[in-house]
Order: structure tokens, then C-alpha cells, then sequence
């Protein structure tokens, strides 16, 4: 969003020089009260196509960084649960590959050969050797395990303890992204709430 300052002309005029005045003081033909306002070039979401927003007050200025930083928080959010979801199945591909090998399809000490059974990750299929390599970036995968592979278990739970870790700490971030998106849009609505008010004590005056 790029921000510049003009001057208008409000059409108000005062008694020459005054730098302020008492209310109910008849004002005098010659200079005129400006007041500053500002133009913001906003672009949609693809940043593709822009717009000139001119003659914005302070209030509507305010409103459009609130907004900016609103909708910059919306797209944090969209990306950390975007994140989250691949990290949870990931998880979910792990969890998997455990129970198999462990027995926990009734199989217990039966050898699971990895390179042979399938799992889904994201709309993807993947032998479970493949998604460890692959997906969670292990290497010298056997080709072979069961629930006596107490190293390759061990593997297995490190990783999943790490993707538990890290969705831990993406919650966090969601959830400190949600708050400054809402408190951005709270803002916003405090100003619209200010604005209306002095529009009516405008209007209520006439």
C-alpha cells in the first residue's frame, strides 16, 4: 500500500491569522482552514490490480492500515493452518507406518514390508518407504520391519514427537495471528463507531 499527503481546501474561512477561535465568533471572508488528507493506492488480494483511494481524513486513513493489516493477518492465518494441516498429516502417515509395524492391526511380530503397503498423504500415494524418504526426509529406510525394529521405532517416534512439537508451536502462532487479526478489525469498527458519532453531532447541530 503506498500512502501520500495532499492538500484540500475545506472551504472554511476564518478571521485572518487566527490560529483558532471562540465558539459562536462570526468568521470573516480571506484565508481558508485546510486540513490534511490522504490518498492510498490499495491493490486486491493477487496484488494484480490497484486503486486510488483520494481525499481520505485521518479516520478513513487509519481504517484503510487497519484493514491492510487485517487482511495481511487473514493471509498469516490461511498459511499457518495450511502448515498445520501438513504437519498433522504427516503425523497421521506416521501414526500409520507405527501401528503397522508395531502390531497394532493384530499382526504383532509379523514383518510389514514398507516397501509394498500404501498410505495416502495429501491426495498423494506414497509406499510407506517413499513417504519416509520423501516426505519426512529419512534415510537408510529398511525394507522391511516389525515390532522387534526397536531403532527404527525409535526413528519413527522422534519424528512424530517433532511434528507434535512443531504443531504446538503453530497453534501458538495461529493463535497470536487470530488475536492481532481481531484486534485490527476491532479498531476498525471502534473508528466507524467514532465517525457515525461526529456525523450525527454534525447533523444534530445543523
Amino acid at each position: 500500500m503506498g500512502i501520500s499527503t495532499v492538500e484540500f481546501n475545506l472551504s472554511m474561512t476564518c478571521p485572518e491569522a487566527c490560529e483558532f477561535f471562540t465558539p459562536g465568533e462570526h468568521f470573516n471572508t480571506g484565508e481558508y482552514l485546510t486540513a490534511r488528507t490522504y490518498s492510498i493506492t490499495v491493490k486486491d488480494a493477487d496484488g494484480a490490480e490497484e486503486k486510488l483511494l483520494e481525499n481520505l481524513s485521518i479516520g478513513q486513513l487509519v481504517m484503510a492500515l487497519c484493514l491492510e493489516r487485517a487482511v495481511a493477518k487473514e493471509k498469516d492465518i490461511i498459511d499457518t493452518m495450511n502448515s498445520l494441516n501438513t504437519t498433522s498429516s504427516q503425523l497421521e502417515g506416521l501414526t500409520e507406518i507405527e501401528a503397522a509395524v508395531v502390531g497394532a492391526d493384530g499382526r504383532k511380530g509379523e514383518s510389514v514390508d514398507l516397501t509394498a503397503k500404501a498410505l495416502t498423504y495429501m491426495g498423494s500415494s506414497y509406499t510407506y518407504s517413499s513417504f519416509l524418504e520423501k516426505v519426512i526426509g529419512l534415510s537408510s529406510v529398511p525394507g522391511t520391519a516389525n515390532s522387534e525394529s526397536s531403532s527404527f521405532i525409535s526413528i519413527l517416534e522422534d519424528a512424530m514427537d517433532q511434528r507434535n512439537s512443531i504443531n504446538q508451536q503453530t497453534m501458538i502462532e495461529l493463535q497470536s495471528s487470530t488475536s492481532k487479526r481481531d484486534q485490527a478489525y476491532d479498531m476498525i469498527s471502534n473508528i466507524l463507531k467514532s465517525l457515525g458519532n461526529v456525523i450525527t453531532g454534525n447533523l444534530n447541530n445543523l
